[in-house]
């Protein structure tokens, strides 16, 4: 699989700030975030995903709360697209709780090395469309900022 960091260089804009530039940025490092990072690496892309918090996991991360567990079968919760993965996984429960899940969503980011196209402790502030530009830009609440044509943006529950 293809490193995503192969990212244009940053640009600057009119006031000489730099501006990181990326094929995709992803907004959240959760399920569907780790997945689509994986999916968009596989097309060449490069990407960047801007995650809040200190560890992947999205609602596995931030819902630590005591009984949290899947409500379907923690089969249904494994990534199908790695035949490797499907046979190492091994779900401890049935319906597996928090601490399990989050540990699931650690091994898939180290096993196809997504960490290095992660931003942790990265809240998003804004991300605003620039129709003349047919991009996105995206800041981050430390002042950085990222541009790119493609945006996509989990939402946390609990």
């Amino acid at each position: 699989m293809a490193n995503s960091r192969q990212q244009a260089p940053a640009a600057d804009t009119e006031m000489g700030e730099k501006v990181e530039q990326f094929d995709a940025i992803i907004i959240g490092a959760g399920v569907t975030g780790l997945y689509q990072l994986y999916r968009l690496r596989e097309l060449g892309l490069s990407v960047q995903v801007f995650e809040d918090g200190s560890g992947v996991g999205g609602t596995w991360y931030w819902n630590r709360y005591p009984g949290a567990r899947f409500d379907s079968e923690s089969y249904t919760y494994g990534y199908s697209f790695s035949e490797d993965l499907l046979q190492e996984w091994d779900w401890k429960e049935h319906f597996s709780g928090q601490p399990e899940n989050e540990r699931y969503l650690n091994y898939v980011a180290d096993k196809f090395n997504l960490r290095g196209d992660i931003q942790l402790n990265a809240p998003v502030s804004s991300a605003v469309y620039d129709d003349g530009e047919d991009c996105w830009e995206i800041h981050i609440e430390d002042g950085r900022r990222a541009r790119a044509r493609f945006r996509s943006e989990e939402r946390r529950v609990g």
